[in-house]
């Protein structure tokens, strides 16, 4: 069950069989994505970004594409960049990665971040515009002082980032449709060729009533994430997806599809979905569901869950 809370807490239990059991709610803050939130001074842009707290353990989830628009977001939310420890990327492409050299600027020199993601996130990778022009749409340059503050960890297996919150690494069974495009294009040793996005990752929170499924474009198709997940984590159930999904080239039909299979093997889970799951995907999935499952992800939309080891 999903609690809205402005307020974080943590607290400790004595189970006499296993000891401690750490019990803490973990909010999850939407701090870049397409639609902003003018009336709190807080500013829409194409991209994605996750603030996920753990009491003082801060991780963001990609960065959004515009630093400037990243900053101002971390300034309204009184976001201190230097209590960040980690970074997670979801994949390489730009609208995802881009602000990254703002966000280090705005960070002390000395202070080291871990960058986590797919080996293939930093490849070079760009997209045909118009048929006909190619444009640069992968990770950011960074300075040698840059490079020299961030410690990479990248994996193609899934990573436990903490006792909560699961990378899923490569998700490369893709039964159902995905979110990839032959206009997109990556560097596969010297060739450009369409990009299969194997970089693409996802996160999962365990939380007390279930799983949690964070994505940030889920190039891997949503369903496809979910059977992922679901295998992960031994059938487990699935009470959330937020984020980006990837289902703005979806027809009707298949945007039905995606709602029937949701329903019939997942049980419904709430979707908070923005940026690329497009206006159209989310206005049909709110027709089907109601508005009590389909909930806005605008940016400083938060959202709390109980979590137990």
């Amino acid at each position: 069950m999903e609690k809205k809370k402005s307020i974080w807490k943590s607290k400790e239990k004595i189970n006499n069989l296993n000891g401690i059991v750490r019990v803490m709610d973990v909010k999850i803050t939407n701090i870049y994505s397409n639609v902003g939130q003018p009336e709190k001074n807080l500013k829409g842009d194409h991209g994605n970004s996750f603030l996920i707290e753990f009491g003082s353990e801060k991780i963001l989830f990609d960065l959004g594409w515009k630093g400037d628009i990243l900053l101002h977001n971390l300034n309204e939310l009184k976001i201190n960049a230097d209590e960040i420890s980690k970074i997670i990327f979801s994949h390489g492409h730009m609208d995802h990665t881009k602000a990254l050299p703002a966000f280090l600027k705005l960070r002390d020199p000395g202070k080291k971040i871990t960058i986590i993601g797919h080996p293939r996130i930093m490849e070079k990778k760009k997209a045909k515009m118009f048929g006909l022009r190619l444009i640069k749409i992968g990770f950011p340059k960074l300075s040698k002082i840059m490079k020299s503050m961030i410690n990479f960890q990248f994996s193609k297996e899934p990573i436990k980032i903490n006792e909560f919150l699961t990378f899923t690494g490569e998700i490369s069974e893709r039964p159902d449709k995905d979110g990839t495009h032959k206009r997109m294009l990556h560097n596969n040793n010297g060739v450009w060729e369409s990009d299969p996005l194997l970089d693409d990752a996802s996160l999962v929170l365990e939380t007390r009533d279930g799983l949690v499924i964070i994505g940030g474009c889920m190039h891997t198709g949503i369903l496809n994430t979910c059977r992922f997940v679901h295998n992960l984590f031994n059938g487990k159930k699935i009470i959330a997806i937020i984020g980006g999904t990837h289902m703005v080239g979806f027809n009707e039909e298949e945007v039905e599809y995606v709602a029937k299979e949701l329903e019939e093997k997942y049980g419904t889970p709430k979707l908070h979905l923005n940026h690329c799951t497009g206006e159209k995907a989310i206005k049909q999935l709110n027709g089907i569901f109601g508005s009590e499952i389909v909930l806005p992800c605008l940016v400083g939309t938060f959202f709390t869950y109980e979590c137990q080891n």
